[in-house]
């Protein structure tokens, strides 16, 4: 209603009025209430999911009720007179949605939502990850008894916060190891959510970047083989397989320091994946394992799946003269030894080798030579580095390595392969290896001005 001319409408809301018409008993309010229970008691009869039926000869009515903590979630209830019958339909149906409200408060702690999460998790992930998400639990969250034995709802921010900035004290953390531990409790409060045990989560972190331990690159003589220790690392591979031709998982090495490939992506690879001097690179070798115990998983073995590690993977890579010669001779000894399973070129008895064959062969060989052991990955990282001194092409690296982005590559793979005799001698090269005078032959076409000196003044 609009006020007398020159003034302003008043501001009046919905509470107001009902205020107002409490106040001088425009509304009758416990009518109000009795008629907004006689509705909510209706609308609770109507969504009833169970059948109610009169048993003539016993003359009494019969349903079911739900009950939160029964096996099959429901108990079967019979009254003589209908309107009771109602009353025990409202009270247990009431008491059945408290109860499950409330259910994760009183009988959950973080520990037992942690094992149902993972029983929900198994039939998402392959087995590999449930195995590193269970050996994650065990070493960092298992002994702090202090949380996991806690009702989970209970848990508060704070109690993450400094849970969190114990383990990365403890564990001496680097940035991604941290993010894989703290992922666990946040995916574990996700599951709670989405299975409507709560509404709400206590993850978060904030956790100073200053803590972690610093992920600096290591030094190329760590991480790649120099151009000697890659010499000297091929011939005892070569010395190896005189003595011992069958031994394909030496020649699986050798061509790996020609295509860059990861472990379980070569002992993958078949005859039919070469085409026009390039290799198809598109399935690898994963170790499945039985998780359902748990707290004991075990090894199942090895099988090839028709993937990649990534969508970025699948790939295409140029053969060199070598890499073909050494194909070739895999190629030979499987049909002078009888080995064979379907096209794989890298198998023995039957199957494909083991991931263990060729790291055995790699950790003997360094130590016959005298080096540090350098995996099979620290092979790939020396092709990696190889291909990208000779093209100067990260875009290039990155799609022979599989990686999603450029990034990844130079920050972990590219490293100096050089020895450092050799390559103090081509920094000096560079600098002019200690010539008195440096420059281009343009500085020495330079005209010089005739110099301005100032005149003294004399007095």
């Amino acid at each position: 209603m609009k006020g007398e001319r020159g003034t302003k409408e008043l501001s009046i809301t919905p509470e107001d009025l009902l205020q107002y018409a409490v106040e001088h008993d425009m509304l009758n309010v416990a009518q109000m209430r009795m008629q907004l229970e006689m509705d909510k008691r209706r609308e609770l009869l109507e969504r009833h999911p169970y059948a109610v039926w009169h048993n003539e000869k016993e003359d009494r009515w019969y349903t079911d009720v739900p009950v939160f903590d029964s096996k099959t979630g429901k108990k079967r209830v019979k009254r003589k007179d209908r309107h009771d019958l109602d009353l025990d339909i409202i009270e247990y149906t009431l008491q059945f949605e408290e109860e499950k409200k409330n259910c994760g408060i009183r009988k959950c702690t973080l520990r037992e939502l942690f094992f149902e999460f993972m029983d929900y998790k198994r039939d998402e992930v392959g087995s590999g990850t449930i195995r590193r998400m269970m050996a994650d639990w065990k070493k960092f969250y298992e002994p702090h008894e202090e949380l996991v034995s806690r009702q989970f709802t209970d848990i508060t921010r704070i109690d993450v916060d400094r849970f969190f900035n114990a383990i990365v004290d403890e564990h001496k953390l680097k940035k991604k190891a941290f993010y894989n531990v703290c992922g666990i409790l946040k995916q574990v409060y996700q599951y709670a959510i989405d299975a409507e045990y709560t509404d709400k989560t206590p993850y978060r972190n904030r956790v100073s970047r200053k803590k972690f331990t610093p992920d600096r690159k290591p030094s190329s003589e760590t991480q790649v083989y120099s151009s000697s220790e890659q010499t000297a690392f091929i011939e005892e591979m070569e010395r190896r397989l005189r003595n011992n031709p069958s031994n394909t998982s030496c020649l699986a090495i050798l061509l790996d320091f020609e295509i860059g490939t990861r472990k379980g992506e070569i002992l993958a690879l078949a005859e039919s994946d070469i085409e026009n001097g390039r290799i198809h690179v598109h399935r690898q070798l994963v170790e499945e394992f039985d998780t359902s115990d748990l707290d004991n998983i075990v090894s199942l073995g090895f099988r090839v799946v028709e993937y990649t590690k990534s969508e970025d993977g699948d790939r295409w890579i140029p053969l060199t003269g070598r890499a073909m010669e050494l194909i070739q001779r895999t190629l030979e000894a499987n049909k002078r030894y009888g080995y064979g399973c379907r096209d794989f070129l890298f198998v023995k008895n039957g199957s494909i080798l083991a991931p263990d064959a060729l790291d055995a062969q790699v950790k003997r060989g360094c130590e016959y030579i005298g080096i540090p052991v350098k995996t099979m990955h620290k092979i790939r990282k020396t092709y990696a580095s190889h291909v990208y001194h000779g093209c100067h092409n990260i875009s290039a690296v990155k799609d022979v390595l599989g990686h999603a982005d450029e990034t990844t590559t130079l920050r972990h793979y590219i490293y100096d392969t050089e020895d450092h005799e050799e390559r103090d001698r081509l920094i000096r090269k560079a600098l002019g290896d200690g010539e008195g005078v440096r420059g281009t032959k343009r500085d020495f076409e330079i005209i010089p001005f005739p110099s301005k000196e100032k005149r003294l003044k004399t007095r």
